[in-house]
């Protein structure tokens, strides 16, 4: 039987009447099994297979042993075994109750790689940090053992040797902080502070502002429905802009989301977790009707997979250089109508709420007002003095 191995469950489990024992195979580490005798005795195995042969390895006695020490533990012979190490575990109730602090690897594999999969929607980013910086560094170290100094020097290398942006160096404090905390929460042996967090962040001033005008999105409209790529790109792209949502929640849009009789698009999950709804204004109707109809649930699949599109980055890029707008990227779409908005007097609020931002903070930078509008607004102390 596989199930989730807790600490809890651990405790209240009792082999079944009838049966001399039972096992129960973990879900997350694979051979990794609690066995409950009909003694009472309750015991931690690592079953592995080597060159055609089952073996298996005893943990620790789960009386003795909990099963956060159990997981790193079987980790630790588990890595050592398919490295063709050799590894005593010790025997006696004192080795087995002593804990020891897993390295970052181990972390990584047993509790950090299972809580993003389960609480954060888009964690192929921790992944790629993880794989690419962190681990190559500190794998197969202790992490009570990974100093301040020593976070600090590959936070500054990727910078410096590795000539990468500073946003990519702070990923590499946050999501390492962000181990820490989880491995906090979790009470593992050895963790009492978080000292990724106490490096400073590099400044960043890329909160780059790029707003078409009225005369740019028409080229850029033009220029897209000339273009023969991806026959929905002009459709695509004239959503982007009267909706403001993100490219995701387009391209994964489908026509049961969509309400005729309330005028209303449902986006049922987005980047903070939390569904949208979207008023269709004339504009986006007549849009989304005139979009050629298929059988699939999407608006937007591929004739290939019936899917929605992985990239439709060839297509946009041919229609924006075609614009003379190479610099404009697709969110810039998101930017634009967040401006639109602001330059014709809606308040933050309503910016902030169409967005689908949970706080006003991220809604602040797309609150760009045009040089007409502040023209506008200064004139206004002219009275003053006239």
């Amino acid at each position: 039987m596989r199930i989730n191995i807790t600490q809890a469950f651990v405790k209240r489990i009792e082999c079944e009447q009838g049966k001399t024992k039972q096992e129960f195979y973990d879900n997350e580490i694979t051979g990794f099994i609690l066995e409950v005798r009909a003694t009472g005795t309750k015991s931690y195995f690592l079953k592995t297979t080597i060159d055609g042969k089952r073996k298996s390895n005893k943990i620790g006695d789960a009386k003795v042993v909990d099963i956060k020490t159990a997981r790193v533990k079987a980790i630790k012979l588990k890595r050592a075994i398919e490295e063709g190490k050799d590894i005593v575990l010790g025997k006696s109730a004192k080795s087995e109750n002593k804990a020891s602090t897993p390295t970052l690897g181990e972390f990584y594999e047993a509790y950090y790689l299972p809580h993003i999969e389960k609480h954060i929607k888009s964690y192929a980013t921790n992944i790629s940090v993880f794989k690419n910086h962190i681990l190559p560094e500190f794998k197969n170290t202790p992490m009570d053992s990974i100093k301040k100094k020593d976070i600090m020097q590959l936070h500054s290398d990727m910078t410096i040797k590795k000539k990468l942006a500073p946003a990519t160096a702070n990923k590499v404090l946050i999501f390492l902080s962000n181990a820490y905390n989880i491995a906090k929460d979790l009470e593992i042996e050895g963790i009492e502070e978080n000292l990724a967090s106490k490096v400073k962040q590099y400044e960043l001033n890329n909160q780059r502002q790029r707003f078409l005008t009225k005369e740019e999105a028409t080229k850029l409209l033009e220029a897209i429905n000339s273009t023969e790529q991806n026959i929905h790109l002009k459709y695509i792209v004239p959503m982007l802009i009267l909706t403001g949502a993100r490219r995701g929640e387009v391209l994964k849009a489908k026509h049961d989301d969509f309400n005729l009789e309330q005028n209303t698009w449902t986006i049922p999950i987005t980047k903070n977790g939390k569904k949208r709804i979207l008023p269709l204004t004339p504009q986006l109707l007549e849009l989304y009707k005139s979009i050629p109809k298929s059988n699939s649930e999407y608006l937007f699949a591929s004739s290939v997979t019936g899917k929605p599109y992985v990239s439709i980055y060839n297509s946009w890029n041919s229609a924006r250089v075609k614009a003379g707008l190479a610099d404009v990227r697709m969110h810039d779409l998101r930017h634009s109508f967040a401006s639109a908005l602001v330059n014709n007097g809606r308040s933050l609020y309503e910016v902030q709420t169409l967005l689908g931002h949970s706080t006003s903070t991220m809604t602040q930078r797309y609150a760009h007002l045009s040089n007409e509008s502040l023209m506008s607004a200064a004139s206004c102390a002219g009275s003053l003095v006239a």
